[in-house]
C-alpha cells in the first residue's frame, strides 16, 4: 500500500517527482515481526526487488508502528525520536524517507 501511494503521489507532486528523479536507491525494511522487503527508487518510482547487500536506507521498526503510521495515528518523526523507528542512512535519505513516509 505505501509504494503505491507513494508511486501515485510521485506522479501528481510536481515537487517530489524532480527531488527524486535522479535519485537511485536500495531501500530494506525491516519488520523486526514481519520479515524484510526490499525496494528499489529509480526514476521517481518505488518498486519491490529481489534481496540485495549493503542497502542505501535501512529502515528498522515492527509492523504496528508501521501500520499507525500509514494510518495517520502516529507521526513518523515521533517514532522516530522515541526509537520506534531505526533508520541508518544519510541525512539526505533520511529526508527522502521522511517524503516517502508521508505518502
Amino acid at each position: 500500500e505505501l509504494v503505491k501511494k507513494f508511486n501515485q503521489r510521485a506522479m501528481e507532486d510536481e515537487r517530489l517527482s524532480s527531488d527524486i528523479a535522479d535519485l537511485k536507491r536500495d531501500i530494506l525494511l525491516n519488520f523486526k515481526d514481519d520479515g524484510k522487503f526490499y525496494l528499489h527508487l529509480e526514476n521517481s518510482r518505488l518498486d519491490f526487488v529481489d534481496p540485495f547487500e549493503n542497502p542505501d536506507i535501512e529502515i528498522e521498526m515492527d509492523m504496528d508502528t508501521f501500520n499507525k503510521i500509514l494510518n495517520k495515528e502516529l507521526d513518523a518523526l515521533s517514532a522516530y525520536i522515541t526509537k520506534r523507528i531505526v533508520v541508518r542512512a544519510s541525512l539526505r535519505d533520511k529526508l527522502l524517507l521522511s517524503d516517502l513516509l508521508k505518502a
